[in-house]
């Protein structure tokens, strides 16, 4: 099957994007499809713990349950962290989900490899 790189570029709670995008990339293991996650832009600030907002399933324990789908490659945009509020926090959900920095050329890299990109 084909392997997807999913864009987080939402923040968690801004919209449903972000909840739309953890659902497609979930639902897509299910169909065989390899998946591959990064976070970017104002998606960085999915990684820090959140309590769920009401009404919403928490953001933070699904992004949790990746590596259960085999969603094991995950990365993060080294500039879009250094940038973000967040930029000298530990960030658990990095390590949780075993994510790697990527400078831009390692970005465009990654792009070129994989079939699709589909950006939420």
């Amino acid at each position: 099957m084909a392997t997807l790189l999913i864009r987080f570029t939402q923040a968690p709670y801004q919209s449903s994007t972000s909840q739309d995008g953890l659902d497609f990339a979930l639902a897509a293991t299910n169909y065989g499809h390899e998946i591959i996650v990064l976070f970017e832009q104002q998606g960085v600030l999915q990684l820090t713990k959140t309590e769920s907002v009401r009404g919403t399933k928490n953001h933070s324990k699904r992004l949790g349950s990746l590596p259960f789908f085999d969603i094991e490659e995950c990365y993060v945009c080294e500039e879009s962290l250094r940038q973000s509020p967040l930029a000298n926090q530990k960030h658990e959900s990095i390590a949780q989900l075993d994510a790697s920095l990527l400078s831009i050329d390692e970005k465009l890299a990654l792009c070129a490899r994989v079939d699709h990109v589909v950006t939420f």
